[in-house]
């Protein structure tokens, strides 16, 4: 903490109040329960506590970045809410999420972990929190914590992360509303795989959040020729950008992580290009596995806990 607070004080109102935000207007996605957020943001996924995650997260927001996107399960939640509190831009610019580890399942487990985070990142409330895997199991009950923790002003938006077609409808089928979002890795590798649940979450309003995109950083798919003959014919655009700009038009919110000034400025240079059709296309046929996130296609029954309390 020395150190994030000696850190903290060389940052200045004045440099952060001379950045403008590059993220566009038309890059920001209305979900179902009216909020508006970024269509891109940063993940700290692996990105360590402290230094790293702390000036990841200031360099971003000097950037023009207004989503960080973080999780129990990271241990860094502490550093992103240092930056957060330290960058000078105003708390209602922001969006800020976390997600609820599979070990915190449960009515009274969820309150009382989610209260905790919101304490540790000395933060008010979260702009949305999401319920990181289906398997800690008690879905239902789980919800219901959060929907709770939402009506209170703990929490603005509520959503699910690594949810099955199965786990979301065992909500609605048990009267609850749906979630906002549910965060999955994505990417071409896995498309085809995953139709099934992105057109269920499409056709229900739930917006597709996608990190994996980059590919966990294994880039010898970045250096396939499906990607790199888009590359050519884009100048000046990396294959970083290309595979962020196709889930940016398959309608994905993006939330790709890196702890390097240079890489989260590149990042967000997505939006002055648009892929063709057939390059789209092109990139859909990739196929592989990359063995490093979970599957909710494949992972996780749906054990639903409690279902007698509702916070509607």
């Amino acid at each position: 903490m020395v150190f994030l607070r000696a850190v903290g004080a060389l940052v200045s109102a004045a440099c952060i109040s001379s950045v403008t935000a590059v993220i566009p207007a038309s890059a920001w996605m209305t979900l179902l329960d009216g909020k508006k957020i970024p269509g891109l943001g940063l993940g700290v996924y692996m990105s360590q506590p402290g230094e790293e995650t702390y000036n990841s997260v200031k360099w971003s927001l000097e950037l023009g970045y207004r989503m960080v996107d973080t999780a129990q399960m990271y241990g860094n939640e502490a550093s992103v809410g240092q930056a957060v509190r330290d960058s000078g831009i105003p708390r209602e610019e922001l969006w800020i999420q976390s997600k609820l580890d599979t070990s915190n399942h449960g009515y009274e487990q969820t309150m009382s972990a989610v209260k905790a985070t919101i304490k540790d990142m000395g933060l008010d409330y979260l702009d949305c929190f999401l319920v990181h895997s289906p398997g800690g199991g008690k879905l239902v009950e789980t919800w219901d914590a959060l929907l709770k923790l939402q009506k209170d002003g703990f929490l603005r938006s509520v959503g699910v992360s690594n949810y099955d077609v199965r786990h979301i409808q065992a909500l609605a089928d048990h009267g609850r509303p749906l979630p906002t979002m549910n965060q999955i890795e994505m990417h071409p590798l896995v498309l085809a795989e995953r139709k099934g649940l992105i057109d269920y979450c499409n056709e229900k309003g739930i917006i597709v959040q996608a990190y994996g995109s980059l590919f966990f950083g294994q880039t010898q798919w970045l250096d396939d020729p499906r990607v790199t003959d888009i590359v050519k014919a884009h100048a000046g655009k990396s294959a970083a950008q290309v595979m962020l700009r196709w889930g940016w038009q398959k309608g994905f919110q993006l939330i790709p992580k890196s702890v390097k000034r240079h890489r989260i400025e590149s990042n967000m240079d997505i939006f002055d290009f648009s892929l063709t059709e057939a390059e789209v296309q092109s990139l859909d046929t990739m196929q592989g596995q990359l063995g490093a996130y979970w599957n909710p296609v494949k992972d996780s029954p749906v054990d639903l806990g409690k279902t007698d309390r509702n916070e509607l």
